[in-house]
């Protein structure tokens, strides 16, 4: 266990917590919550949004920072520039909360969901004192809110620190398969019997070492990649509903016609091959990408 999972491992019983109310919150609000989740997951995007809500943090605040230095020891009148980069910095960095609480929600129990929330409640923390930041400068107070941007500065590169080590460490919203590249076959090549794909049930095959999710409806086969984007979820496991598959994990949904990520938390969509019955045995071409 390294120092930041040590560091985090006092916050697992308010984070887990965290998660369910976050998950009974957007369940409490139906479709609307569900639509809501995906714009904050970033699905759209085929990444996630809070990485790119974090990007827009971080340069205002270093340009607040850089403002403020030119101001104090050269003399330039740069305090309409601060207050708008400011502004900036505070709006994007709740924008950027509500997004990584959502991510949160989704992060296994354990040591990753202990870090995302220390990473979570240092940024917040950071997020108010710009905020206070921003009146205090309104207000006319410059050097109470430059120092109190100082201190939200110092907090913001401390959360950075162990945003990076979400992602780099532990994969957090990050694209499973991205490293296990499907197999391609450039030939119908057969996969599994038919009389094993039962109509209607998510079913396991194996394309090499490329694992396969196949759906039958009639003599109709749709194949996909095998494991979820998000965390690496077994589709076959999951469940099929509206010409789409769920996965059993966190419930990102995907297309089962191009493989297309209809629901998150995934960002990424799956390789989609081209399927078939032929001489009794479920044969697969591609993937299509």
């Amino acid at each position: 266990m390294g120092h930041l999972e040590r560091w985090a491992k006092p916050f697992k019983g308010f984070g887990d917590g965290l998660a369910r109310l976050t998950s009974a919150v957007y369940g409490a609000l139906g479709t609307p919550g569900r639509l809501l989740q995906d714009l904050m997951n970033g699905s759209f995007l085929g990444h996630s949004l809070h990485g790119m809500l974090t990007d827009a943090v971080v340069g205002a605040v270093t340009a607040l920072l850089l403002l403020d230095i030119a101001a104090v020891f050269f003399g330039a009148d740069v305090e309409t520039a601060a207050l708008i980069v400011l502004g900036l910095g505070a709006l994007s960095a709740w924008g950027a909360a509500l997004a990584g609480l959502t991510d949160h929600k989704d992060v296994d129990p354990g040591d990753a969901r202990n870090v995302a929330t220390l990473h979570g409640l240092v940024n917040l923390t950071a997020t108010i004192l710009y905020t206070v930041a921003f009146f205090v400068r309104l207000a006319g107070a410059v050097p109470a809110a430059r120092w109190i941007s100082l201190a939200g500065f110092i907090l913001i590169a401390g959360g950075s620190f162990i945003g990076g080590h979400l992602v780099y460490k532990w994969g957090v919203m990050v694209n499973h398969n991205a490293s296990t590249r499907a197999r391609r076959a450039k030939e119908f090549t057969a996969v599994l019997p038919a009389a094993e794909l039962p109509d209607g049930k998510p079913t396991k095959a194996m394309l090499g070492s490329t694992a396969l999710v196949l759906v039958r409806r009639g003599d109709v086969v749709q194949a996909l990649q095998g494991t979820c984007s998000h965390a690496g979820g077994p589709l076959w496991d999951g469940t099929l509903t509206d010409g789409a598959i769920v996965c059993p994990w966190h419930a990102s949904t995907f297309r089962l016609a191009d493989g297309a990520v209809r629901h998150g938390p995934a960002g990424a969509r799956l390789a989609c091959d081209t399927a078939r019955i032929n001489e009794g045995q479920v044969e697969v071409q591609g993937p299509l990408d």
